[in-house]
Formats: structure tokens, sequence, C-alpha cells
């Protein structure tokens, strides 16, 4: 029987109770009132401010407006007021998401395979937990891939980022299994907006933090997935952050390219390959000082 990679995407917004982002207001002498975002986290959060009431003051983007806070404290708005003599009133309600929407790249960026080169492996699409729930209604969306492999290995940064966040305490009890609502990750965001989430890691074996910078190819954690039916495997997804409707946010999967000793590829169906990480790759999104560094390193 051919056994199906599942997937189902569970993110949360906000937390008040575990908030990384706060918004402070500052009410000039003439009467406007400047808005800033306070970012705690090490990485940009986009922000979505919903203002439900706005009393003798406006903003250059009408009633819902969007900006990426940066790490610190940063101007997010500035609400001017209309009419000279009148009083003014403002009410507003906030939501945010992890990365930069607004990002962008110069060129398409291209991935490692998340596992240590020279590894055989089945790379293969992720179908959505909804067609096992409602299997009459087919759910096309792209949910990332699932990659087999012969056995527990060493698991690296498909592309250069930061640490951003990581759950590496989930213990595999249970035997046999096709989904497991909780795992074991390592997400790495991207100087682009995006982020890269490994999924299905060994418990505690993450040889990285939370701000440490990694470079492709650079060793993460190990891989896991033995108690699975489909036998060892981890799963990635890449994400960014994206409007929802007009006053929502969300984080919107998309596919990427990988590199493979004869060029690059993007899994659309099932592909037995051996991993190749050229070194050019390594590379290519450094900074002059970053690959200065970088080369005398390798010396």
């Amino acid at each position: 029987m051919k056994r199906i990679q599942v997937a189902l995407l569970t993110f949360l917004f906000c937390s008040k109770s575990f908030a990384q982002i706060t918004v402070e207001s500052d009410r000039q002498a003439d009467g406007s009132v400047d808005l800033s975002t306070v970012n705690t986290a090490e990485i940009p959060y986009t922000v979505l401010l919903n203002f439900s009431s706005l009393e003798n003051l406006s903003t250059t983007s009408g009633n819902v407006v969007v900006v990426v806070a940066m790490p610190g404290k940063n101007r997010a708005t500035t609400l001017k007021r209309i009419q000279e003599n009148a009083s003014t009133n403002y009410r507003y309600s906030i939501s945010y998401v992890k990365g930069n929407m607004y990002g962008k790249n110069k060129v398409e960026p291209t991935y490692f395979f998340p596992v240590r080169e020279g590894e055989k492996i089945l790379a293969q699409p992720m179908t959505h937990l909804e067609n096992r729930l409602q299997p009459k209604e087919k759910n096309n969306d792209y949910v990332g891939l699932s990659f087999k492999l012969e056995g527990p290995t060493e698991i690296v940064a498909p592309r250069k980022g930061v640490i951003s966040s990581m759950n590496m305490g989930v213990a595999g009890q249970k035997e046999n299994l096709d989904f497991q609502r909780e795992e074991n990750f390592i997400e790495i965001y991207h100087e682009d907006g995006s982020f890269t989430k490994i999924m299905v890691l060994k418990t505690g074996s993450q040889q990285v933090k939370v701000g440490d910078p990694v470079l492709p190819g650079q060793v993460i954690a190990t891989s896991a997935g033995e108690n699975y039916n489909s036998g060892a495997h981890v799963r990635m997804v890449n994400l960014k952050p994206a409007k929802d409707g007009v006053e929502k946010l969300k984080y919107e999967p998309f596919p990427v390219r990988f590199a493979t000793s004869d060029g690059t590829i993007e899994i659309n169906q099932p592909e037995s390959l051996t991993v190749a990480h050229p070194d050019e790759l390594i590379t290519v999104e450094m900074s002059k000082r970053e690959l200065k560094k970088y080369k005398s390193e390798k010396q």
C-alpha cells in the first residue's frame, strides 16, 4: 500500500501573554499622534493595525495599516489631525505574524536539501490533512515536502538565515504513526522575510539556539521519524507572511527550488535523489564581511 505523507499547518498569531509586539503612542503639539511598534524579538514582524474608530484623525492608508516592525522601537504610522479645533479620538486592534511581508530577493534563491551531502532521499510533496478527513473534497494547496531517509542522519540549514524558533522537547512515544499534531521543529528566518520550518527531528538533538546565524549546509539537528509507518523522514515547509483578505494576516506556504548535481529542481512529484551541496551556494547570500571571514576560516 502506498503511504502518503500528511501535513497540517497550524500556526498561532499573537498571544497577549507572550506578546512580541506592542504599540506605543506619542501625541504631538499639533494634535497628531505617532504610533510606534516595539519588537522584542530578533527578527522582523509584519503588523496590521485595524482602526475601528478615527475621530478627526486620518492615516495615509485608510483604516487598515500594515507595517514591518523591525527589532527595537520603530515608527509605524502617524495619525494626522484633520480639524485644528476639534477633539480627536481613535481605537484600533493589532495582529501580527513573524517575517517581513514586503521582503524581496534580487534573484530567486536556491535551497539545499536539508540533509547532509551524499545522503540518498526520496523527496515528495505532502498532502493536506483535509484529504484524509474529507477525501471527497480534494485540497491541492501546497503544504510542504517530505524527505524519506534510509536512516537517522544529520539535518542541515537549507539556506542562510537566523534561527527564529524551535521546539525540540517533544518525545516520540507512539509507534506506527501516520500523523502527529506536535513535532520537534527548528525554524530559520531568511533575509527576504520568509521562513523555513524543518520538522520531525530527534528530541534534544539541536546544535543551534534561537538567534544563531546559520549557513547553508550547517548541521542543526538529527532526523527522526522511525516511529512512523513511512519510516525515517523529515518534513520541510517554506512560509511567508501575507494578507488574508483586508483585515487579517496569514502564513502562506510556497514551493522552492533545490540544488542538485545537475542544476536546480522543484519537487512536484516523488523524486529519488542523492543530495549535493554545491560550494558556490554556501556563499551566495553572504555580505562582503561574512565572505571574508568565511574564506579566512576555510584556509
